[in-house]
């Protein structure tokens, strides 16, 4: 009886270790990088609910007692309540979709939380590792779009991208997560070799210029600024290469950089905060469409471009309060464990995602798509970082 017990524990934690150090690091990888090589998105979503989704499910219920720890992290605990204000907007949202497949998308966010943090709690390591295999792959990626961009465009189109990429303004989302990734890399001296970070995030940030996208620029700028509270000298190293690269380009490509000019955005979220207003606490319910006029443009806009406000319409003041108070928690304890690289990095990855959303963007709750990249990718690894850390705390 004793050794039946035995071999089922054992069996148990095999299967846990498999799932921790194999199977959620492979689907890590492929949720990262699978927008440059699948042919489509759907498919990148499918992947993802069978190699992480499902995988984080399994250990979950191999293991309970790794729930509550999980979810009594501060912003993982906020996302949840988060989400429970989501479903409750569910009883008065104008969305065109049906509720249950509404409800299911906190789900999978949570689950891929959670499978971040059993490959942290399991090693720390091998999920920095798998981020940086991914970053990697990232750079070649952007190489390997740029090149066939340049040979069958002419210049000043907008680059779009091959694979699952869709538009400039998406595809500038993941190449400026990564891009952010090997600079910050760099600033923080978190490569043994530097130079090797300064070249992996050359290509990276040429395809972003390639997407015309001034927003990963605006982002970029603003993350250095936090990183000289972090990385001292070396973060106004890059705000000076930035600001060299902004003038050069604003020469050479003006049609590009300056003629666009605001595209309008004050008109748009100046009319976004008078409809946010009509229903300021509660919201019009998540997944609800909108409408903008814009005086200037001679069609309508359904998008805010600007997650914030994306929250604040759909989930008024009670949902953006709880929305901050992830990032406020997220970058307190960055702030609080600065002198730790990991936590330098995850800040670095959390604040260009915060900025960029501020300009593009509204999916906030969606299935894996290229908002990922700048929302849920960089807090999911902030909390895997932070549970490992409280973890290592307890155990000594």
């Amino acid at each position: 009886m004793q050794t039946s017990k035995s071999l089922t524990s054992h069996t148990i934690t095999s299967l846990e270790n498999f799932i921790s150090q194999r199977w959620l690091v492979l689907g890590y990888v492929v949720l990262l990088t699978g927008l440059f090589w699948l042919p489509s998105g759907s498919l990148h979503t499918k992947l993802f609910y069978a190699l992480m989704a499902a995988p984080a499910l399994i250990g979950l219920l191999l293991k309970p007692q790794q729930l509550g720890r999980i979810i009594r992290e501060p912003i993982i605990l906020t996302f949840v309540v988060f989400s429970a204000w989501v479903l409750i907007s569910l009883g008065w949202t104008e969305s065109d979709h049906s509720l249950a497949k509404l409800a299911k998308r906190p789900v999978y966010i949570f689950l891929f939380m959670a499978g971040c943090a059993m490959i942290a709690c399991k090693d720390q390591r091998l999920l920095l590792s798998a981020l940086r295999i991914a970053a990697i792959i990232a750079a070649l990626a952007a190489l390997a779009n740029l090149l066939v961009h340049l040979s069958i465009n002419p210049l000043g189109k907008r680059l779009i991208g091959f694979g699952a990429l869709r538009n400039p303004l998406l595809t500038s989302h993941v190449f400026g997560l990564f891009c952010t990734y090997w600079i910050a890399s760099w600033m923080i001296r978190n490569e043994q070799r530097p130079w090797l970070a300064l070249w992996l995030a050359l290509p990276l940030l040429a395809a972003l210029l390639a997407t015309g996208s001034r927003t990963p620029i605006m982002a970029l700028t603003l993350t250095c600024l936090w990183m000289l509270l972090l990385a001292g000298r070396r973060a106004l190293a890059v705000l000076a290469a930035i600001a060299l690269t902004g003038g050069v380009l604003a020469l050479l490509l003006p049609e590009i950089w300056l003629e666009r000019g605001t595209s309008f955005r004050p008109q748009l979220w100046s009319e976004a905060l008078r409809q946010a207003s009509e229903q300021i606490w509660l919201g019009k319910g998540y997944d609800s469409s909108f409408v903008f006029k814009v005086e200037g443009l001679n069609f309508d806009l359904s998008d805010p471009h600007n997650v914030e406000l994306a929250v604040l319409l759909e989930l008024g003041l009670i949902g953006l309060t709880l929305w901050l108070t992830l990032y406020g928690l997220a970058l307190a304890r960055c702030f609080k464990l600065r002198h730790a690289q990991p936590f330098q990095l995850a800040s670095a990855l959390i604040v260009y995602g915060f900025f960029a959303g501020m300009t593009e963007g509204s999916s906030f709750l969606s299935r894996p798509n290229e908002n990922w990249f700048i929302v849920w990718i960089p807090l999911a690894l902030f909390a895997a970082l932070s549970l490992a850390r409280r973890q290592s705390v307890s155990e000594q």
